[in-house]
């Protein structure tokens, strides 16, 4: 079997976190004036848990004769939290972006505020405290506190023009080859209140292979990132 990666090279390397480096800018956005994450002693923020929250898992494989992949499902869960700000907070911005050597995509961005704690808006399919067993709405006036966020399924491929199921399709594999593309995955968390701003960035990676088997096999043609 011959293997047509996308990854094999170092100077394709070298633009895979070059590429990841643009995920990271498109997610900063409208934040500019948020500072990096502060020091312990400073107000700061964190994405608790296991990252697996917004991972693909193993090495998904589209295997289909057309070489397609049609679909890149997402639903992250995150648990997000802070520390020392004296005043609480105002705001809290989820975002998420995805990337390859083709573009960088923005597939989420939201804004949770201490103006209605409850409130899911956009994308966000429920909102909760991180430290409550039940369905108890953030505490945005706590010193220390936090919240889970769950997202809704949405189609990465669908939110922009660089990572298509054309871009990640290879349509001209003869039988028995292989493709892989590497997606840079970024998730941001932007927290401010009362003067004090933190925020954190958590990256990963998803590989998606086109297979087209030899002989006469047929099978389905996309890929499900599901992480709700």
């Amino acid at each position: 079997m011959t293997d047509h990666s996308r990854n094999g090279s170092s100077s394709e390397a070298v633009s895979r976190r070059s590429v990841l480096g643009g995920v990271a800018a498109v997610a900063v956005g409208g934040f500019t004036g948020l500072g990096a994450l502060a020091a312990s002693s400073e107000p700061a923020a964190a994405v608790d848990g296991d990252p697996a929250a917004f991972e693909a898992g193993d090495a998904p494989t589209v295997t289909s004769n057309d070489g397609r992949i049609e679909s890149v499902y997402l639903s992250p869960a995150v648990d997000v939290s802070w520390t020392d700000f004296s005043e609480g907070v105002e705001r809290v911005t989820l975002t998420l972006a995805v990337g390859s050597d083709d573009g960088v995509d923005e597939v989420y961005r939201e804004t949770l505020t201490a103006d209605d704690p409850g409130a899911t808006p956009g994308d966000v399919a429920a909102v909760g405290d991180d430290s409550a067993s039940d369905d108890s709405t953030p505490d945005f006036d706590a010193v220390d506190g936090g919240l889970t966020a769950r997202f809704e399924r949405a189609d990465a491929t669908a939110r922009g023009d660089a990572v298509t199921s054309e871009t990640l399709s290879a349509t001209d594999l003869s039988g028995g080859e292989t493709e892989t593309t590497t997606l840079d995955v970024v998730f941001r968390v932007d927290v401010a209140g009362g003067g004090d701003e933190a925020t954190v960035v958590r990256t990963t990676t998803v590989d998606l292979t086109v297979e087209n088997p030899a002989g006469d096999a047929t099978a389905g043609g996309s890929v499900e990132v599901d992480t709700a």
